[in-house]
């Protein structure tokens, strides 16, 4: 992804922070499927020793607090500064920081789960496969990956 590239995915979402979250604010309500899907994936991430998890591209964080009443210890990542600030307001018992998933500041090994909805979506095709390894280094082994 260039740089330019990043710099206007940013830029589109802190400019669209508070609005977004205003769209998304009905939460999962009208989508059980997605609910049952997060409380299988907690039951898994928790069947493994319940390491933290994080949801990477987080946005506002709706469903890094589902995470977290779900019982994981999660937390958010997010490339807007805009959202990370909205999340921190919006749930300052969690914890939100900006990056990158091309560059997760995460040591490897250290998670239990990591969730990542509708959030790889805007990398391009011929950079996913440097996702996916960046995610399986921060990735415990045994660890679960839950992507839409």
């Amino acid at each position: 992804m260039t740089d330019a590239v990043v710099a206007a995915t940013r830029d589109s979402y802190d400019a669209l922070a508070a609005e977004h979250a205003e769209v998304v604010a009905s939460g999962l309500d009208d989508r059980p499927l997605d609910r049952a899907l997060f409380a299988a994936f907690a039951e898994m991430v928790q069947a493994g020793g319940n390491r933290p998890v994080v949801d990477v591209g987080c946005g506002p964080g709706r469903l890094t607090i589902l995470l977290s009443r779900l019982g994981l210890d999660a937390s958010g990542i997010d490339l807007s500064p805009g959202m990370v600030a909205l999340a921190r307001r919006t749930y300052p018992q969690l914890r939100f920081e900006e990056g990158s998933m091309l560059a997760l500041d995460l040591p490897d090994a250290s998670l239990g789960g990591l969730l990542a909805y509708y959030s790889i979506i805007h990398i391009p095709w011929e950079q996913r496969p440097q996702v996916f390894t960046e995610f399986h280094r921060v990735l415990a082994p045994g660890g679960q990956l839950m992507f839409f």
